[in-house]
């Protein structure tokens, strides 16, 4: 994300004060390839000990390039329960993070994030009404 802030930043100082004809577009393209290149697909795993009841919220980062600000990062949340395994996937994505706790004294409860197929992420807690944080960034 800082790349793509110094990168917007650059375009503006070269490209402004040179009197291209098309600047606007120049700096729309070049926004929209570093987001293309920041989006990737996300599955949260949510799993542990059979039949264990859990409850949860994730948060999903987009953005889009917009003409007034270059650039506009929207979050959507997802409130989630059920019984393990869950999995919840989102595609073309920014970035992607939760918290979720069991709804019981016993068992386990492991989350984990990947994304595109790799895992970023995991954490598990036995404790009683345990919880856990997953997170992830796309960095390169």
């Amino acid at each position: 994300m800082k790349r793509l802030l110094l990168l917007v930043s650059i375009l503006a100082l070269v490209l402004m004060p040179s009197g291209c004809g098309d600047i606007g577009s120049m700096v729309e393209d070049t926004i929209e390839d570093a987001l293309v290149g920041l989006r990737a697909d996300y599955t949260i795993g949510v799993g542990g000990t059979a039949g264990l009841n859990f409850s949860g919220r994730y948060v999903v980062v987009t953005a889009a390039y917009d003409p007034d600000n270059y650039v506009v990062f929207n979050t959507d949340t997802y409130d989630v329960s059920g019984n393990v395994s869950e999995q919840y996937t989102v595609e073309d994505v920014i970035s992607v993070g939760g918290m979720f706790q069991k709804q019981a004294e016993n068992g386990t409860l492991e989350v984990e994030i990947w994304r595109s197929g790799d895992l970023i992420d995991s954490d598990e807690t036995t404790d009683p009404w345990g919880a856990v944080l997953v997170t992830a960034i796309k960095e390169d």
